[in-house]
């Protein structure tokens, strides 16, 4: 399982990188291959630079070795052959270097350029350098040129940035209102529970909100359970 995983990455790597006539190749033994430039080789391990980066593989997983000729070597020796301020000869190295699939070296040439001419724009251009009234500058500065700001991880202008805070606002008011509209509510509720049970602590039975009251028979010394005394000042009729 782990050769097969070997295997699928070296594929991937391989359809990026250079399938000039001659270069070194390392042949593994779960079947697959690397193409590219040996740059240390030791009885343990052996590295190769495919031009993008470099890859390390312990040699008890190395099947054979095939040394020979790659683009590296032609890029290394055409960097020597070029004078520092020959503009043409780099960008034709640049050019070269991508189209066999050398990246990283194409970049290289590419950065060159920009020292002899920093207006070039093939190399600005390659490098993801962008031009505002004239002048070259990253994408992040030729957004802040042209008066965006970043929020968030992403580039607006402000009104835009301005509307969203906005409405933001807008949304953390009216959760604010709710929440104090809960709030009052349940006040209110716990108040009026206070108040019933203070009025049946005081009556002694239980009250109901759609009627006056438990009634007259059940108010404390009710009047109504008193003998009656005759009123002052009338006779009373004998039977």
């Amino acid at each position: 399982m782990k050769n097969n995983s070997l295997h699928i990455l070296l594929i991937t790597l391989l359809i990026g990188a250079t399938s000039a006539s001659r270069a070194d190749v390392v042949h593994l033994k779960g079947g697959g291959k690397l193409e590219g430039r040996i740059v240390e080789r030791t009885e343990s391990s052996v590295e190769v630079d495919i031009g993008a980066g470099s890859l390390t593989f312990p040699m008890s997983s190395v099947d054979r070795i095939e040394e020979g000729r790659s683009p590296l070597d032609d890029y290394d020796d055409r960097t020597r052959d070029l004078a520092a301020n020959d503009r043409d000869g780099w960008l034709e190295l640049a050019r070269w270097a991508s189209g066999v699939g050398l990246g990283t070296q194409s970049l290289r040439a590419y950065q060159h350029v920009l020292t002899i001419d920093p207006k070039d724009p093939e190399a600005n251009r390659a490098l993801g350098r962008v031009e505002v009234d004239g002048s070259w500058m990253t994408e992040d500065e030729a957004y802040r040129a042209r008066g965006y700001v970043m929020f968030e991880g992403q580039w607006m202008t402000p009104a835009e940035q301005e509307s969203i805070l906005r409405a933001r606002e807008a949304d953390q008011a009216a959760a604010r209102a709710r929440a104090q509209s809960a709030e009052a509510q349940a006040r209110e509720a716990e108040a009026r529970a206070r108040e019933a049970e203070a009025q049946q602590s005081t009556y002694g039975a239980p009250l109901y909100w759609s009627t006056w009251g438990p009634g007259p028979g059940n108010w404390p010394n009710n009047p109504l359970d008193r003998p009656q005394q005759p009123r002052a000042g009338r006779p009373q009729r004998q039977p």
